[in-house]
């Protein structure tokens, strides 16, 4: 049987009864920007940030604990966070340089090893994404004109460089945003997509578990460095969405985003856009539909092609990972309902 990632596991929900979960929004105190968001199960999710700030949630967010860090890491932005289980994460700061890094705790954030640190002065490391326990990929900003891509496989302990000459070779003025840690993902068993932006919006596209990519323009607003392609997510290894827009200007909808069915292949344009700049995308499997989040609201679609405004439209967040929402000044919601 395929394993599920991580960041698919709140999709189990419905059979663990959280379809009828209420909704449970939290503002905590202690908390910044919250971009990194994982679901271990119906119940239980790590969300991290701004400022070292690292929390988990046992209770379907109804109260949230933090979790210390080592004095060396409380003033990184995490930017991504996988959840093996409820002992097993990984936290990635996003940052450049050696602000980049891979921190590991197999106690639940009692204890905190360093896995790896950027050495790359001109590096910035965007987001993480795994397919099983043991193997995942770690994308960053371009390097040398070709974008950073790491992998692991034994749960992010190492990490190693394919060769670089089938690194993706980004057009100048090309990278990826760290905006949710999403600007990566991993469906089946070697599948990945890489979102960019700025100069220009693009998919890469690989089916070799990350040894060799394909670039594919996607219909999305680009041509300035706040603009392009921001999130990716696949319901299964065909079919996708890719969302983005404009960070400066977040109400200005436009082209924001773009659906696929064969895998990458071919994007094309929503025909109902969310309501504009869209941060985070993800497939809601307890719901059945897709749910994208972004400062100035949230919106749902049942198939990536017509969107409407979620009921907490008003309500701004960075990332979302099924039933699990985090954003700006601590806000973290559970909802298991899509509309």
């Amino acid at each position: 049987m395929m394993p599920i990632p991580p960041r698919l596991m709140a999709a189990l929900a419905c059979s663990l009864g959280a379809c009828t979960a209420p909704a449970h929004f939290y503002q905590h105190p202690g908390a910044a920007s919250l971009r990194g968001l994982s679901a271990v199960d119906a119940a239980h999710a790590w969300v991290a940030g701004s400022g070292g700030f690292v929390a988990f949630s046992t209770n379907r967010g109804r109260s949230w604990q933090s979790v210390a860090i080592p004095t060396e890491a409380s003033n990184l932005d995490f930017r991504d966070v996988e959840a093996f289980s409820r002992q097993r994460v990984l936290l990635l700061a996003a940052g450049p340089g050696s602000q980049s890094a891979v921190w590991r705790s197999e106690d639940g954030g009692q204890h905190w090893w360093l896995c790896l640190r950027n050495n790359v002065e001109a590096g910035f490391w965007d987001g993480f994404a795994f397919w099983d326990e043991d193997r995942g990929l770690l994308v960053g900003d371009p390097v040398d004109g070709r974008l950073l891509v790491m992998l692991t496989e034994d749960g992010g302990q190492s990490w190693q460089l394919p060769d670089s000459a089938n690194l993706p070779q980004t057009a100048e003025g090309e990278y990826a945003f760290a905006a949710s840690g999403t600007s990566l993902a991993v469906a089946g068993k070697n599948r990945a997509w890489i979102a960019t932006g700025g100069s220009v919006a693009r998919i890469w596209r690989s089916v070799d578990g990350g040894q060799s990519w394909q670039p594919v323009a996607v219909p999305l607003a680009a041509g300035s460095p706040s603009r392009g392609c921001f999130s990716v997510a696949f319901r299964d290894s065909m079919h996708g969405v890719v969302v983005g827009g404009d960070y400066e200007n977040p109400s200005q909808a436009g082209c924001v985003a773009a659906w696929t069915e064969d895998g990458g292949l071919h994007w094309h344009a929503a025909d109902v856009m969310p309501g504009g700049y869209r941060s985070g995308v993800c497939w809601n499997v307890q719901s059945q539909c897709w749910v994208a989040v972004g400062p100035n609201g949230t919106d749902w679609s049942q198939d990536g092609r017509v969107w409407q405004p979620s009921i907490e439209q008003q309500t701004g967040f960075h990332a979302v990972v099924g039933a699990w929402r985090s954003g700006a000044q601590g806000r973290l919601l559970y909802s298991p309902r899509c509309n």
